[in-house]
């Protein structure tokens, strides 16, 4: 995986092809920037490529700190041990990029960046929160990079949560037993939905996750009735997937979403509480449910 970037040499015959010898900075400075590390992007463009380095190319990139010596790096080490973590609890979030200007700069370009994480365009009170810097930002396991974004307000770019990481805020706790095994879902300390199915786990930590991404927040965290109605049944309940049947059953207290495999082997059971659990979400759940067990 390539991450020491040299730079390159400059041509002999100048930019044009016609020598170096006419009136140019660049003709007794050269370009000054050095060798960069692909792990430290400076712009949305150098971050595509610090997800995958065997696409870097010098440029766009933060300078090397130890003259190629990638083994023992801060800079790498923290690429496994200090993961940027996301605190918004949303499928989706945008990021926006503050340039820093100090005093005297000239032609030095920016003394810095800021990196503001927002839940979009109308997000307005984002500076109440910790900015991240551009090296923070290659490092956030269970996000993919999405598009770079403008606006009157600046520049920015698109984060999208995948299942390989939990909502933010919900905390997941499992307990086996001999016969079966119990995974809760907590929101403020308070279990707003738990996952039961029979034997050991056939699934992996993605469907925990899934479930995670559709519980409701703070404010939905409760021990009050579910909000939703058993005439809405048929909208929150997704097609079969192969032998894979999912039933929704609607009461005052709660919404029981089971997985049946065959005729009655049940493979899973996700109990939901809460005035949190609109139709979309507890559809969201009962779509995870399907998909994440159809795959095991």
């Amino acid at each position: 995986m390539p991450i020491y970037l040299p730079e390159p040499a400059a041509a002999p015959g100048g930019p044009d092809g016609k020598g170096w010898n006419r009136l140019s900075l660049n003709a007794h400075m050269g370009s000054g920037a050095g060798a960069q590390c692909a792990l430290r992007p400076r712009r949305w463009g150098a971050l595509l490529e610090a997800y995958d380095t065997r696409r870097a190319r010098w440029g766009g990139h933060g300078p090397c700190i130890r003259n190629g010596q990638c083994d023992g790096c801060p800079i790498r080490t923290a690429l496994h041990e200090q993961r940027t973590v996301v605190r918004v609890n949303a499928p989706r979030v945008l990021v926006r990029v503050e340039t820093v200007h100090g005093p005297g700069m000239g032609f030095t370009g920016p003394a810095g960046w800021r990196l503001w994480v927002t839940t979009g365009p109308d997000d307005q009170d984002y500076r109440n929160g910790e900015p991240w810097v551009w090296d923070e930002a290659a490092r956030v396991p269970g996000w993919d990079l999405g598009r770079a974004y403008l606006d009157e307000h600046g520049e920015g770019f698109w984060l999208e949560r995948t299942t390989r990481v939990p909502a933010w805020g919900c905390d997941i706790t499992t307990r086996t037993w001999p016969s079966f095994a119990r995974h809760a879902f907590r929101v403020n300390k308070t279990r707003v939905a738990h996952l039961h199915h029979h034997g050991e786990c056939a699934h992996d930590e993605e469907l925990l996750n899934a479930i995670s991404h559709a519980c409701p927040g703070p404010d939905g965290a409760d021990e009050e009735r579910v909000p939703v109605h058993w005439r809405q049944t048929q909208e929150m309940t997704p097609p079969p997937a192969g032998d894979l049947r999912i039933g929704v059953d609607v009461r005052t207290m709660s919404v029981k979403i089971v997985a049946v495999d065959g005729p009655r082997h049940e493979r899973a059971r996700l109990t939901l509480t809460g005035s949190g659990w609109t139709a979309d979400r507890v559809r969201a759940a009962a779509e995870a449910l399907r998909t994440h067990l159809a795959d095991h």
